[in-house]
């Protein structure tokens, strides 16, 4: 995999002007010891994985077709709620995801960068069930390259 790859995807982030942090995923979220992790909110995280790639002929240097896989995940540390119940400012302020998460999808779904045989595609957005009142939702986006 080439460090190309990550590069493309972190500049092209840069779009999302309501994204605070853009950052490679090296568990940020997940292995924090102080009282929350160290990003500023909302942040972007970016894990990229080769989950297939195919030999097109049986020579040296073989060339692969090879499916990338970016695997976004963008937090939240609103403390908003949805609730009906809560005031409309507050739904308003959790209603703001939304609009952030249209913007990293702006950012690359249809992109092409060098060396692609297609745009990166969406292909899922979840949410991450969690227990530290951190929303996150993992937005997943696949293209496929040529590598020699």
């Amino acid at each position: 995999m080439k460090k190309e790859y990550l590069n493309d995807v972190l500049e092209a982030l840069k779009e999302a002007k309501d994204l605070r942090w853009i950052d490679a995923d090296e568990g940020q979220l997940d292995f924090y010891t102080r009282e929350r992790p160290p990003v500023a909110w909302p942040c972007c995280l970016v894990d990229l994985s080769m989950p297939d790639a195919r030999s097109l002929t049986a020579a040296a240097p073989d060339p692969q077709r090879c499916t990338l896989r970016a695997t976004l995940r963008i937090a939240f540390n609103d403390c908003a709620s949805l609730n009906m119940a809560t005031p409309a400012p507050v739904r308003l302020t959790a209603m703001k995801r939304y609009d952030v998460l249209q913007q990293v999808k702006n950012c690359l779904h249809g992109k092409w960068f060098s060396g692609f045989q297609q745009p990166y595609t969406r292909i899922s957005c979840t949410p991450e069930p969690r227990e530290d009142g951190i929303k996150v939702f993992q937005m997943v986006f696949e293209t496929a390259v040529l590598e020699i």
